[in-house]
């Protein structure tokens, strides 16, 4: 413990502590790997991340404001061992050296935690393990080169608002836990198995050992998405922001659908598209 840090269990009030520096790195892909531990930010990330993932809580910050605000953050804490470490608020702001899409400086509003990388994250074969069984119905999202954090973090949001199973990225995908995606994500990171960085040339495969068919969107394909027959167990792949899918990757999908478009525009948005075909399978499922 460095000369400028507190006990555990009093405030932390230096913005220069060691502690506070180690956190504010977990900003950088590097530290992130080299520490196996990412940052939570805010309320609702961290509530979902304790209710949901307590076994993924390395260490929890609150000032005392957001412990009176929050109280329920610290019950469930309390309810799962987890120690709630006091901070003062200009401690907690200099572990957030972010910025929002506008340029402004990210408010944890009184709230961080860390968590454990390899307790989220998964390795591609334990998120196909998490797949329902073998028969049953399984929905997957698999986003294929998506470099922006923040389409990431909220795909996984709309994954997750739709019931899907598991989300998968491919390794030239925006990393999974950098601190755009989990903000935008809005807690769902902590509410259904996810896993990036999956080899593109293993997962495809991988998915249909596992029963689960490949489709993709195409405005060439044939098949219209509200007429064509959805698989039981499917896994929708979606591109890159700028270049869409890969020709190859069309080619291969066991599914190929367009998304019918009434207006005048030409396309959807990546996280459009994604959001019509993942509430598309739950309409046919009917479990709305």
């Amino acid at each position: 413990m460095s000369t400028t840090e507190r006990p555990d269990d009093r405030t932390i009030s230096s913005p220069r502590s060691d502690r506070v520096r180690r956190i504010a790195g977990l900003s950088g892909r590097s530290a992130r790997r080299r520490h196996g531990l990412f940052r939570v930010e805010g309320p609702q990330s961290v509530r979902s991340l304790v209710e949901h993932r307590p076994d993924a809580v390395e260490e929890l910050f609150l000032t005392a404001e957001a412990a009176s605000d929050h109280g329920e953050i610290v019950d469930l804490a309390g309810a799962a061992g987890i120690a709630v470490r006091p901070i003062a608020p200009e401690a907690l702001r200099a572990m957030v050296r972010d910025q929002d899409a506008s340029g402004a400086l990210v408010s944890p509003q009184g709230v961080v935690a860390t968590a454990r990388t390899a307790a989220v994250d998964l390795a591609l074969e334990d998120a196909l393990a998490a797949l329902p069984a073998a028969g049953e119905p399984a929905t997957v999202l698999v986003l294929h080169e998506l470099r922006d954090p923040g389409n990431v973090g909220t795909l996984i949001r709309t994954a997750d608002a739709a019931g899907a199973d598991l989300v998968l990225l491919t390794g030239a995908s925006a990393d999974v836990l950098a601190p755009k995606v989990v903000r935008s994500s809005a807690g769902s990171l902590f509410h259904l198995p996810v896993a990036g960085g999956a080899d593109a040339e293993l997962l495809y495969p991988a998915l249909r050992a596992a029963g689960v068919a490949i489709a993709a969107t195409s405005g060439y394909a044939q098949d219209d998405l509200f007429a064509a027959e959805i698989p039981a167990r499917i896994a929708w792949v979606m591109g890159n922001e700028a270049h869409g899918l890969p020709a190859a990757v069309l080619a291969d999908a066991d599914l190929a659908v367009r998304i019918p478009l009434a207006g005048a525009a030409e396309s959807l948005n990546v996280a459009t598209a994604a959001t019509v075909c993942l509430f598309e399978t739950l309409r046919r499922r009917g479990r709305e």
